[in-house]
């Protein structure tokens, strides 16, 4: 597995692939934050982004091909001493091995930041749970309550509609024996008026009737004018007629009504 470098800026971490800025303090960077970074000057000198030291040399600072053609390889080095080879080689791996071991503190120190992070995040959450339970519980205890309260409310609730019912039966029953009191009491009153009307008519006709035998005692009826008027009365031109008229009932007749005990 090849590892590849990243660029040293900070917060950088781009992947260095083709090209790369190398400083001679074994830091390398990319394209882009080298050529804002490495601009020299020559009034001022350079200063690595990563550690700060100064880069006053002139090849303390290279732009660097990382995936070098076959021709810059096979002259690159040639013409020089094996010791020289070697030596160059081994700043070269010695660059590479300090990339590789900053990466891998880099990794390390993000792992522990990572654990930290997750130990309070676990830390946080058992907080979350201890309080989400405690607030469960809370919720089943009132849940509970609530139940217990809605049986006892229900149960009063059936205990109310059963009472309802029975008044309304009541109700019922004594509207029925209401309506058959009125009844019975107009019955009772139809008949005791028909029992006084028809005794005020009895007695109506008994005064009428007195009324009328003492009114009809006879009725004069004078002799027509005629020669005959002086003529001694026979019995069978009776002077006087004593023949009871028609009995006519009054118009308006006596009505006799007891006073209640």
């Amino acid at each position: 597995m090849t590892i590849d470098m990243v660029c040293n800026f900070r917060k950088c971490r781009k992947s260095l692939t083709n090209q790369a800025w190398v400083t001679t303090c074994s830091h390398a960077f990319c394209i882009e934050h080298g050529k804002s970074e490495f601009k020299r000057n020559i009034e001022n000198s350079l200063t690595c982004p990563a550690c700060g030291n100064e880069l006053r040399d002139k090849f303390d600072v290279i732009q660097a091909d990382l995936r070098p053609s076959e021709t810059f390889k096979s002259i690159v080095l040639a013409g020089m001493r094996p010791d020289t080879i070697m030596d160059i080689a081994m700043r070269a791996m010695s660059f590479w091995s300090y990339q590789v071991e900053q990466e891998a503190l880099y990794q390390e120190s993000m792992a522990n930041h990572m654990r930290e992070k997750l130990k309070c995040l676990e830390e946080i959450n058992t907080l979350n749970v201890q309080k989400l339970k405690a607030e469960l519980e809370t919720c089943k205890r009132k849940i509970s309550s609530l139940q217990t309260e809605f049986h006892k409310k229900n149960k009063q609730a059936e205990e109310l509609k059963a009472n309802i019912e029975d008044k309304n039966r009541k109700i019922q029953k004594l509207t029925y024996q209401l309506d058959a009191k009125k009844r019975k009491d107009i019955r009772l009153d139809n008949f005791e008026s028909s029992n006084n009307h028809e005794q005020c008519m009895d007695i109506s006709d008994l005064v009428v009737n007195r009324a009328a035998s003492a009114s009809d005692a006879f009725v004069f009826r004078p002799a027509k004018d005629s020669d005959d008027s002086h003529r001694i009365c026979t019995p069978k031109t009776p002077m006087f007629d004593f023949r009871n008229r028609e009995r006519k009932k009054p118009q308006s007749h006596f009505t006799f009504r007891p006073l209640p005990p």
